[in-house]
This record gives structure tokens, sequence and C-alpha cells, in this order.
């Protein structure tokens, strides 16, 4: 048995949680740290095998992750120690959702769909994530997407925990088995095949994000069995509270459609309409058509219905028979002619009214389809017409299906685009790029839109992304903000592979978010491989790249002992001026690089000034030293 004072070299500080495994919270004292500390104790029953294996193949995985993204817990160790398995990992203090839940009941819609997008993000980190495991291209499921396995932190950020049964996906079998999962969070596919792949860990997060907003899961039954036969009945879920706003009814809805293909294709796109809605944006679900089951009310509106259906039956008939009796009886020729006379009237009236109806569509859809700017002008118009737009194409019926018009879809569509281009172009070409200035909101708008006519347009896709990390991006480049903007823009430069946009906007980020000028090189030497000739600011943002340099390599000198380190680190910080100036001369009467200059000069002068206080001899000496000597023509 463990022992609950001390294992190995951890101390037992309290012990969290116990499900599959036993979780303490520990410390570390070698490295002077807290840490979450899970046991699994040796047995040779047949379960436990298997869940060691799960723990010891989800600790790999999840220690990969982290490299990929900071925001998946560290794991420190992991191993066989004594009669135990255990994994050490990051402590991240807070409460879980399901704890969160037994407090406040509830959770306020536009708080709970943040708390879901942000897992919607790290889940797109997880299902996108590829490595070699056992030799095989492999990707990762999470597994177990549940309340009690999202941590909200001090901040309010969640976090992921327990990748004890996450799974990898080959690219030869894209589902893996899901024996360990939770039933009430089981997708119908998860069921009935035994089966676990990305979707399954969207459907869960559904169910998650269905109880944090109303108190409950959506499913709810006696024993497992029901449950499990509940959820896979294709039984639309139960009616969300009425305080819950009709946009998030939608996007919840189309997260839980009992049909798989009317669910959310990806992580990404559960988390774009999630983060539309709490930035009080439409969202694409909207445009379908959801379904939700009132448990309370089946019973009456199947009866409703039935007496509706009756009603639409005998009253025409009772009518009929009425008309009948009021005629002669012994005018047989008369009656016939009459209601041959009403048979073509109303035969007559059928044929007429499609016509009449198209006439009058294409009268009222007439502001859509010629060209109109929707970048200028006020951004109601966008609104105000897509509006216009939805009201045409959701009419129910005959009519609504007749009225389909794909030249109008297609105009519109095209409106919509051009103006996110405009938006775009207007950054490209501008003299000054601070991204603060431009309408990414707008753009961002009009390109929701777009894809909700099409929403299979790649392009679309890739410009709303490349938008996306504009928006995102903070005012003051703080990189610890930028970790969005930069997965938005990897993405526009996989969906958009002949635009150099994605590339100038992620060479901006490593210049000035991460200070890092060689992935910035390389992102404008493919903006130039793809035909885009580089511009006064691009150049300018270069300089800067060189001159961001230039300031740590003078940091480097000046805190360095060794003469001959510190005359390297004065050299190279030498060149990166020289270069930054070679730079902005040129464009200097094109860009503003007043302040750039200012700061170049400011850097000479404190190279000036370690250069004054390296001995003679150490600066003849070095061949760092003799090329600042040789320099000397420039002060």
């Amino acid at each position: 048995m463990v022992n609950l004072a001390q294992f190995g070299k951890y101390e037992i500080i309290r012990k969290l949680s116990r499900s599959l495994t036993d979780v303490y919270l520990a410390f570390d004292a070698e490295a002077d740290r807290q840490v979450v500390l899970k046991l699994v104790e040796h047995s040779r029953d047949d379960f436990t095998p298997v869940v060691i294996a799960a723990e010891r193949r989800g600790a790999a995985i999840q220690k990969e992750l982290h490299n990929n993204d900071p925001r998946i817990l560290e794991i420190f160790d992991a191993g066989d120690l004594g009669d135990c398995f255990f994994v050490a990992m990051e402590y991240f203090p807070g409460k879980t959702l399901a704890e969160i839940l037994r407090e406040e009941q509830r959770v306020e819609p536009k708080r709970a769909a943040r708390y879901t997008a942000e897992v919607c993000s790290q889940l797109r980190t997880l299902h996108s994530f590829i490595s070699d495991i056992n030799g095989r291209r492999t990707a990762v499921v999470h597994g177990d997407i549940k309340p009690s396995n999202i941590q909200i932190g001090s901040n309010d950020d969640p976090r992921l925990l327990d990748f004890g049964i996450a799974k990898v996906i080959t690219f030869t079998h894209n589902l893996t088995h899901h024996n360990l999962g939770s039933p009430s969070y089981c997708s119908p596919e998860r069921l009935s095949k035994a089966q676990v792949d990305a979707d399954s860990d969207l459907w869960a997060l559904g169910v998650t994000l269905y109880e944090l907003v109303s108190g409950a899961p959506p499913y709810q039954a006696q024993d497992t069995r029901k449950l499990e036969n509940l959820i896979q009945s294709g039984r639309p879920v139960r009616a969300l509270p009425d305080d819950c706003p009709a946009p998030l009814r939608t996007v919840i809805a189309k997260s839980l459609a009992p049909n798989k293909d009317r669910r959310y294709p990806s992580a990404e796109e559960f988390e774009r309409d999630l983060r539309a809605f709490v930035a009080g944006e439409p969202v694409a679900a909207a445009m379908e058509k959801q379904d939700f089951w009132n448990a309370n009310d089946t019973i009456n509106k199947a009866r409703e219905q039935a007496e509706a259906v009756r009603g639409r039956v005998s009253k025409p008939t009772a009518i009929r028979v009425a008309a009948l009796k009021l005629l002669p009886k012994r005018k047989t020729n008369t009656r016939k002619l009459l209601i041959a006379s009403c048979s073509g009237l109303i035969v007559g009236l059928i044929a007429f009214m499609p016509f009449a109806y198209s006439h009058d569509f294409e009268r009222q859809s007439d502001p859509l389809r010629g060209h109109k700017d929707y970048a200028q002008g006020p951004a109601e118009d966008v609104v105000s017409d897509w509006n216009l737009y939805r009201g045409l194409h959701n009419r129910g019926g005959l009519m609504g299906r007749f009225s389909s018009d794909k030249a109008l879809d297609t105009a519109f569509h095209n409106n919509l685009t051009a103006a996110a281009d405009s938006i775009i172009s207007e950054y490209r070409n501008a003299s000054d790029r601070d991204p603060s200035g431009f309408d990414w909101t707008r753009a961002r708008l009009c390109l929701r839109y777009a894809l909700a006519i099409h929403p299979s347009d790649s392009e679309a896709k890739g410009k709303l992304a490349l938008c996306n990390g504009y928006a995102a991006l903070p005012s003051d480049m703080n990189r610890h903000g930028t970790e969005t903007s930069i997965r938005d823009f990897r993405l526009a430069a996989s969906l958009l592979p002949h635009s150099p946009d994605p590339h100038l906007a992620l060479a901006r980020v490593y210049i000035y978010s991460y200070r890092n000028l060689v992935p910035a090189l390389a992102e404008l030497h493919q903006a130039e491989q793809l035909g885009y000739r580089l511009g006064p600011p691009d150049i300018k943002e270069e300089g800067d790249g060189y001159l961001i340099r230039a300031r740590w390599e003078l940091l480097l000198a000046d805190h360095t002992s060794p003469w001959k380190s510190r005359l390297k680190w004065l050299a190279r910080a030498h060149g990166d001026i020289e270069h930054a100036d070679e730079l902005y001369r040129p464009i200097s009467p094109l860009a503003n690089v007043s302040a750039s200059l200012e700061r170049l000069n400011q850097y000479r002068e404190e190279q000036a000034r370690l250069e004054s206080e390296t001995p003679p001899v150490a600066m003849r000496s070095s061949r760092a030293g003799q090329r600042l000597l040789s320099s000397r023509a420039w002060r």
C-alpha cells in the first residue's frame, strides 16, 4: 500500500481525488515545487494493467504536447516505484468545472462559452498533434472530456486535465477503443461502436457546455444501459433554460446533433462560433435548423399536432358536404359544372402562384445582387443585408425551395469576400502597419457570413483565420498574448498556400513579440518566393529586427567579463547595427523610420562606450577587436 506521508522523494500534502487513480498534491523537495502526483498500485487483476498502460501512454503524449503548447500541463516524471506506477505533473491551482457547478448550480452563458472556446483551442493543438509512436505517424484525442477534467485557474483560464486515457490514432486506423470513457459524455457513435475519435471529444465538450448552461447533463436515465440507449436514440437534447441566448442554443444544438454530419467537423469551427457568440457577433450555426426536446411538453405537443391534422382534414370536408347539399339535387349537370369551374380556378391559382412568388422574390432580393462595397459605410449595412438574405432563404414549404437562387448566393458571397479582401489589402499596402488601426471586426463579420453561404470555401476560411489572428494581437505585442494569433496565422498559411499575407503576419510577430529575427527572415523570404515584393514597411520591420538583435548583443557584451567574449558580442552588434542602417536609409523618405534611426544612434553610442572600456591590447589581439578597429571610419 502507498505511504500517505511520503512517496519516494515526494512529500504528500493531501489527497485531491480518486477515480481510476489516486491523485495527490505533493511537494518535490529536490525541485522546490508542488506537483500533482498520480498513483496506480500494481495488481494482478485484468483491469489494472489496462489503466497503467493508458496512464503510461497518456503521460508520454502529454509530455510531448506541452512542448508544443505550454497550456498543456507539464509532465515532470513518470515510471514505476515500489508497488506503484506514478506520474508527477505540473500543479495548476484552481477549481474544476465540476466543483464550480456544485457551488454555483449553473454558469452564466457567456462565461461558459468562453471556457469552452478555450478548451476548443487546446483541443486544436491536441487533434493536430503529429508524432512518431512505435514508428507510425499518429494524431491524438483526449478521450475523457468532462467538467471534472477541466480546471479553472486563478486568472479564470481553463486547462485540460487527465490525459490518462488519451489515445493515439494512426492514419491507417483513425479510431481507437473507448473502454475507459465516462458514459454520460460518450457520443452515440462511441457507444454503438466502442470507438473514439476527435469527434467524440467535441461531443463530450458539447455535453459539458450544455451542463454548464443548464446545470444538468442533456441526457439522464435511471441506469447506464438506459442512459446509453437514450443517447443512441437520435432524440434531440432537452430544451435549455429560457434565459439561454438563442445564438448559444444553436451552437449547443449543433454540437449535439444526433446526426454526426450536422455537428461541428473540427474544434476550430466549434471555437469560432463560440468566440463569435462571446463577441456579440453572428454564429454560423444560426443558419441551420436545430431541434430541442422539451420533455414536459412532448405529450401535449403530440396531441396538439394530431388535433391540427384532424382540423385540416375535417373542415374542408365539412364545407364541401354543406356546399353540395345546397345545390339542387335534380340539376346534376349544373352541380358538375360548378365543381369543374371551382377545380379549374384552384388549378389556375396553383399554377400562377409560383410565378408571382418568383417575381416578388426577385424584387426583394435585388439589393443583394449588384455590387456593394461593404468595406465602406456603416457596418450595420452588412448586418441588414444579411438579415434580408436569411429572410429570403428561410421561407418554408414549396415556395422556400422554389426561391433557391444560386446567382443570389454567389453575388452576395462575392461582395462579402471582396470587403474582407479590401481590408486585408489596405493593411498590406499601408505605410504604418499597426494592426489596431484596421477594421478586422468588419472583415471577420463579412467572412463569417460568406462561409455561412459557402461553408466549404477554404480561401474564405484562410482569410478569416488571418483576420482572427490580427484581431487577437495585443496592442503591446506582448509575447504571452500572441499564441492564439500565431496559431491563426499558421492556419491561414496552410489554407492560403499562394498568399504572402500569412507570412508577412508571422514575420511581424516574430520580430516584435518574439524578438527572433531568424524565423522572421524565413517568413519574409517565403513571401518573396510567392511573388511578393517587399515594400518600405517590410524593409523597416526587417531593419527593426536587426536593431532588436543588436540591443540584446550589446546587453550580453555589457554583462560578459572575458574580453574575448565581450568583443565577439560587440562585433556582432556592430554588424547588425550597420545592416539596419543600410535598410533604413533608402526608405527614410517613404516610411517613418525616425524613431528607429534614433534608437540606432543610441546603440552606436552604447557600443562606443563598451569599446572604450576594452583594453587596447585585447582589441588588437582579437579578430573581433580587429574588425571593430577597422570599422571605426563610421564614427
